[in-house]
């Protein structure tokens, strides 16, 4: 790759968050080669100029950057080493940057695996939603090495707005998202009660949710989901409730191995566990405001 080359693209996981990634990169000027389970967003990207192969490995062959934004641990784990096996195809010197929320212990132990081969792994998990991953308005929480991280400035400047450098080591980005996913789930869970007591004490949902966002008891959190509260838009979801479900549970384990008491995450770790029972994975997270109309109805 010349000096003033611009890195080959590979983007395994176009999905809700993936595909305006991969479609910002696109418009970049980037070349992206793409992979994903689904078709209808892969023929879309197809469109806009993206090159759609086969399997992983055929994207890790492509790739000076491999970015992966699938949804948990185990996805992760298998397109990389087995079975995928897409580190046989990363030549040396290349970089995997792991853009979904996972475990600290698990993008250590992976980031020592490609670092046996000669492969950098750069951490950098995001917020912001859809709406930031359309506008390349993300925030992303970085760690890496800064030599690492200094290469893939342009890339990650074209996907955020908020790029922070976090620490220099592998699993400084998802700690730190760790933190945000803390409170983004105990914001959901007090939005969903705040909005049912005050129905239940004879308001209007609809007229709290406009207040509070004026005033001080508002969060970004309650402003975006308290809305799909109110107008009960939970399918199709914008984020999934299994999502909300396994980042707070990578929250309690990192939590409970250090020893380190969480009250409020403890309590929020429950309310998303019933919802997870009652067969709600696939509907908006926004559907906590169910489980709270649930648990407090007097019928």
């Amino acid at each position: 790759m010349g000096e003033n080359e611009k890195p080959r693209i590979g983007f395994i996981g176009v999905g809700v968050m993936g595909q305006p990634m991969a479609r910002n990169l696109l418009k970049a000027g980037y070349f992206c080669t793409i992979y994903d389970v689904n078709p209808a967003p892969v023929a879309a990207l197809v469109a806009e100029g993206a090159r759609s192969v086969g399997d992983v490995r055929t994207v890790a062959a492509a790739s000076d950057i491999l970015i992966t934004m699938v949804v948990d641990d185990a996805q992760f784990s298998a397109i990389l080493f087995e079975p995928g096996q897409a580190v046989q195809e990363l030549k040396e010197g290349a970089i995997v940057m792991g853009m979904s929320t996972m475990s600290v212990a698990m993008v250590q132990s992976a980031a020592a695996r490609l670092r046996e081969r000669g492969i950098s792994y750069v951490d950098a998990p995001v917020s912001g939603g859809e709406v930031g991953a359309i506008n390349g308005a993300l925030s992303i929480m970085v760690g890496g090495p800064s030599e690492v991280v200094e290469r893939c400035q342009p890339v990650l400047q074209t996907l955020g707005s908020n790029v922070y450098h976090v620490g220099q080591k592998a699993g400084d980005g998802q700690a730190v998202k760790m933190i945000n996913q803390l409170m983004v789930c105990v914001h959901n869970a007090i939005a969903a009660e705040a909005l049912v007591f005050g129905e239940r004490a004879g308001l209007d949902r609809a007229m709290l949710h406009e207040i509070i966002t004026k005033s001080a008891g508002n969060s970004w959190i309650f402003a975006d989901r308290g809305q799909r509260m109110v107008s009960e838009q939970f399918t199709p979801p914008k984020s999934a409730l299994k999502i909300l479900v396994k980042d707070l549970g990578f929250v309690m384990e990192t939590a409970n191995d250090m020893g380190h008491p969480l009250l409020l995450g403890g309590v929020a770790h429950q309310l998303y566990k019933m919802a997870h029972a009652k067969g709600w994975d696939n509907l908006d997270d926004s559907i906590l405001v169910r489980l709270m109309e649930e648990i407090t109805s007097k019928s």
